[in-house]
């Protein structure tokens, strides 16, 4: 194993998306802005959030629990991994699920359901499919809109 191996990945503005990646090794793929190869980590995605959290000043849980009371849920919750740097990464699915991927607020430019699946298109240009409905997508969009502007208010309005 590399030393580049046993570093956990850290999400930041470049990061798009990032999924799970069942293979003997690696667990977790991550799309960034302007790269033409996905990244590969040996690092589950749960564990590149918490830890990219940690690295911003609070616990995956600390996060969570900040959106459960401003949502008033428990489902599906969005991220703020790097609020001060607009880093909101949202799940399409139960964080359970092996079809959950998370995105990164900020960077999807549309999304629109393709047969049974969604499309979701970054600005970059680049986009990819995920197996949850355009519904599912707009809900988790409409989730982290909610969280982004609570956390964004300005402290003069008291």
């Amino acid at each position: 194993m590399g030393v580049a191996d046993s570093l956990i990945y850290e999400i930041t503005q470049q990061t798009k998306a990032i999924m799970r990646k069942d293979s003997a090794y690696y667990r977790a793929r991550i799309l960034e802005a302007g790269q033409t190869k996905d990244k590969l980590c040996i690092h589950k995605p749960e564990k590149i959030l918490q830890n990219s959290c940690l690295i911003n000043g609070s616990s995956l849980l600390g996060r969570r629990t900040a959106v459960k009371q401003i949502l008033k849920t428990r489902s599906k919750l969005p991220i703020p991994v790097i609020p001060e740097k607009d880093v909101f990464m949202l799940p399409t699915a139960s964080t359970k699920s092996k079809d959950c991927v998370w995105l990164s607020f900020y960077h999807i430019e549309y999304y629109e359901q393709r047969d049974n699946r969604t499309y979701v298109s970054f600005y970059d240009g680049s986009g990819i499919y995920v197996n949850s409905s355009e519904n599912t997508i707009d809900m988790q969009i409409k989730k982290a809109s909610q969280v982004i502007t609570k956390m964004n208010r300005p402290s003069t309005f008291g």
